[in-house]
C-alpha cells in the first residue's frame, strides 16, 4: 500500500481504506484520496432528507429530495485539490460544498461550485456550472452537453480558488478581494447537494494542500475551561450538556479568561423561544463600573430594537432574519480596529467602522432573559494582527 501522506487525517475506519478501494476507472494520482469506494456511503454523513444512492461506480442523486439536504464528508477540510466528474440530466441542478458548515446555509456560510443543466444559461451566469453560486460566475460556458460527463478540478489554496471545467479555467479568485466571499469559512465539509434534481458524480478524489488557518477552539465542549462565570453579575446558569453551552433563567455572563482585540470569531447559536434574550460581548472590561465593550445581540425577533446580529445601540441588523427557532445557526463576527462586521447563518446583517474602543478584552456570552435558554456551542477565534493607526 502506499504510504498515505502525512497531512491527511483519516476519516472513520471505512475511508482508510480508500486508498486501495477505488473505484472502477478511478485514477492513482500523486497524493489524491478517493473520496467514494464505488459500493457504499462509507466516510459520508446525510443531513436532512437528502436521497443520494449507490448506482453502479456513481454516487447518483436520483431528484427526489427535499431541501434542505446534503451529502457531507465525516472530516472538514481547508486548503484541497478535489478532481471528479459529474453528469447532468434535464433540468438537473447540484453542488460541491466547500469549508461547509456543520448547520446553516452552506453556499452563504462557506461555498458552492455549482452543478447546472446550462438549459437555460446561455451566457456565464450565476447559477451556470462552474459559478461560486449567486456570487462569481464563471469566465466561459465549458460544460458539455446534456448527459455526457464533465471533468472538473477545484483548488481551494486559500485565498485562491480555482475552478477547471473540461480542461478550461473557468474560475481564478483571490476570495479575499471579494466583499461577498472574504467572510467566509476557512475551512469545513466537503458536500454534495440535494436540490430535489438528478445528477450524478463518480471518481471524486481529494488532495490535501498544507493548512494555514490559526483558528482555534475557546471552547472544549466538556467543561468551562478557560471560562469563568461573572461573581455578583446576575442570577444566570452556565453549564456544558452534550458539547454546548448551555445558558439560561436570568442575567448573567460567563467571561473568557483570555483577552483579545482584532479576530474573527465563529459560533453556532440556538435558542429555546424568539424572545430569549442575550449576546456576545466584545473587548469586555467590567460590569462595575459598566464597561462592557460591544455587544452582539441574539434576540430572534424581527421587531426587536436591536434583532439578532446587531451591534447593539450602534448598527441595528437589517434584512430578513435569517434564524429559525430551535435550530443552530452560525454567527460570524470579524473584528478589526474601529471596523466590525456581523454575519448571521451567512447574511451580512450588521456592521460598524467607527467604533473607538480599540482595545483587547474578553469575549463573553450574556443571558439575559428568564425562563430562557440560549445554547453556545464550537467557539473559534482566529487572531487578527492588530489595526494599524491607518486602518482604526
Amino acid at each position: 500500500m502506499r504510504q498515505v501522506d502525512r497531512c491527511w487525517m483519516p476519516m472513520a475506519v471505512g475511508l482508510i481504506l480508500l486508498a486501495v478501494l477505488t473505484s472502477e476507472g478511478a485514477e492513482t494520482e500523486e497524493g489524491f484520496v478517493p473520496l467514494f469506494n464505488g459500493r457504499n456511503l462509507s466516510g459520508w454523513v446525510t443531513e436532512g432528507p437528502c436521497k443520494f444512492i449507490v448506482k453502479g461506480s456513481e454516487i447518483y442523486c436520483p431528484g427526489v429530495g427535499n431541501y434542505p439536504s446534503w451529502l457531507r464528508s465525516e472530516e472538514s477540510f481547508e486548503n484541497v485539490v478535489i478532481r471528479f466528474e459529474f453528469r447532468m440530466f434535464l433540468y438537473g441542478e447540484g453542488g460541491l460544498f466547500l469549508h461547509a458548515p456543520k448547520h446553516g446555509r452552506n453556499n452563504r456560510v462557506g461555498f458552492e461550485v455549482q452543478l447546472s443543466d446550462e438549459i437555460r444559461n446561455r451566457q456565464p451566469s450565476l447559477i451556470s456550472t462552474g459559478a461560486i453560486f449567486d456570487a462569481v460566475p464563471p469566465k466561459v460556458q465549458a460544460a458539455r452537453p446534456l448527459g455526457e460527463w464533465n471533468d472538473v478540478e477545484v483548488r481551494f489554496d486559500w485565498p485562491q480558488l480555482q475552478v477547471t471545467l473540461n480542461g478550461v479555467l473557468v474560475q481564478d479568485l483571490d476570495v479575499e478581494r471579494n466583499p461577498e466571499l472574504k467572510h467566509r469559512l476557512r475551512s469545513g465539509y466537503l458536500g454534495w447537494q440535494d436540490r430535489g434534481k438528478a445528477y450524478s458524480i463518480r471518481n471524486a478524489r481529494v488532495k490535501r494542500l498544507p493548512d494555514r488557518d490559526t483558528t482555534v477552539s475557546i471552547f472544549n465542549g466538556k467543561d468551562l475551561s478557560g471560562w469563568k462565570v461573572l461573581e455578583g453579575g446576575g442570577s444566570a446558569s452556565f453549564l456544558v450538556d452534550e458539547g454546548s453551552i448551555v445558558a439560561r433563567n436570568g442575567n448573567g455572563y460567563l467571561i473568557s479568561d483570555k483577552e483579545y482585540q482584532d479576530y474573527d470569531l465563529f459560533c453556532y447559536v440556538k435558542t429555546s423561544h424568539p424572545a430569549s434574550n442575550g449576546g456576545i460581548f466584545l473587548r469586555w472590561k467590567s460590569l462595575v463600573p459598566k464597561d462592557r465593550g460591544y455587544e452582539i445581540q441574539i434576540e430572534d425577533i424581527p421587531d426587536s430594537n436591536n434583532p439578532t446580529g446587531s451591534i447593539y445601540d450602534w448598527s441595528k441588523a437589517t434584512g430578513l432574519l435569517p434564524t429559525s427557532e430551535g435550530e443552530w445557526y452560525p454567527m460570524q463576527i470579524h473584528l478589526r480596529g474601529s471596523n466590525c462586521v456581523v454575519r448571521v447563518n451567512g447574511v451580512t446583517v450588521a456592521s460598524a467602522d467607527d467604533l473607538p474602543l480599540i482595545r483587547s478584552g474578553p469575549v463573553a456570552l450574556q443571558m439575559h432573559s428568564s425562563n430562557k435558554t440560549i445554547w453556545f456551542k464550537d467557539i473559534r477565534i482566529r487572531e487578527l494582527p492588530t489595526a494599524s493607526p491607518e486602518e482604526k
